[in-house]
């Protein structure tokens, strides 16, 4: 593939978008750090949100544009959907090629269990082709349900010590800074990839979830391994069911509750199906009690591989 001006654009986007995302990241597990929490519980609720700031960023812009009449309905699900599915595949499979991935099995049953709730509320309000603005804060709603569940879980948060004044400014400027660059990276993902999607021929959710999915996926991607090589199993965990949690809510319900997005009925009767699949075999792996291993990782990348190659040869 000749790399165009647009490709290399898109490229340098989703790597200035990874880059932010982790500047974004660091400070906020400082943050988080000054609080007595569980790693989990950081993971899902710092590192699962703010790993997934591409993603939300992405679908805002996007339907910002849809507003302004550009069509990016495909590009909002096919990012969303993408992420999912880079997230489960791409990031479980490597991290369990690495090492035994045996997280606790009352987080898999809680939090995975809302994980298959959210991704059927997803197919049910797209089951009519349209997600309406009203089904778009439903979805909302959903997640904010969720953050309450993992605060009530986690119990009462005590602060533990009181960062200087000095030294919160500094953290606040470098999280903003982060933020800064994953939003302007994000614009130029969203302009590059409409216009690849024309030049190529192909649909926004082709991109969506091939291109742009895996490389907002990139972040989970870092932490997870990052969090792995550490021993530091929670962490890892809940970045990675938290942000699929997130992805499954939140970018297509905020982008719906801007303007409605039109949910395309094979990316229902197909990709949700592949994805509600892969969710429950990625679960039942993680339940075991020797978790996820390499069988268990090359079956799950099997998977996720055999997708994306069902998607090119669908072109």
């Amino acid at each position: 593939m000749v790399l165009t001006a647009p490709l290399a654009l898109l490229l340098v986007g989703l790597g200035a978008v990874v880059w932010g995302t982790k500047i974004t990241l660091d400070n906020a597990v400082v943050i988080a750090r000054h609080y007595q929490v569980s790693d989990f519980f950081i993971g899902v609720a710092v590192l699962a949100i703010g790993s997934d700031l591409p993603e939300l960023v992405v679908s805002i812009d996007a339907a910002l544009r849809q507003l302004a009449d550009q069509d990016t309905s495909s590009l909002i699900v096919g990012n969303a959907i993408g992420s999912c599915f880079g997230q489960l595949g791409l990031v479980l499979g490597i991290a369990g090629m690495l090492g035994p991935f045996s997280p606790s099995r009352r987080h898999i049953v809680r939090h995975g269990g809302v994980l298959i709730v959210a991704t059927g509320l997803l197919m049910l309000v797209g089951f009519d082709g349209v997600v309406q603005r009203l089904e778009g804060f439903g979805l909302i709603l959903a997640f904010g349900a969720y953050i309450v569940f993992l605060l009530n879980e986690e119990g009462l948060v005590t602060r533990s010590r009181e960062p200087g004044r000095a030294g919160v400014a500094v953290i606040w400027v470098r999280l903003a800074l982060g933020l800064a660059v994953v939003v302007v990276s994000a614009e130029v993902i969203v302009r590059t990839a409409m216009t690849l999607a024309e030049q190529w021929g192909v649909d926004q959710s082709f991109l969506g979830i091939t291109i742009i999915g895996v490389g907002t996926s990139l972040p989970e991607l870092v932490i997870s391994v990052a969090a792995m090589l550490r021993a530091r199993i929670g962490l890892s965990v809940g970045n990675l069911i938290g942000s699929n949690i997130l992805d499954t809510l939140l970018p297509i319900g905020i982008a719906a509750a801007i303007v409605p997005i039109e949910f395309a009925p094979s990316l229902l009767e197909f990709d949700m199906l592949v994805l509600l699949t892969m969710t429950l075999v990625a679960l039942g792996f993680l339940y075991r009690s020797r978790g996820v291993r390499r069988p268990q990782a090359i079956v799950v990348l099997g998977i996720y591989l055999g997708y994306l190659t069902s998607k090119t040869l669908a072109l």
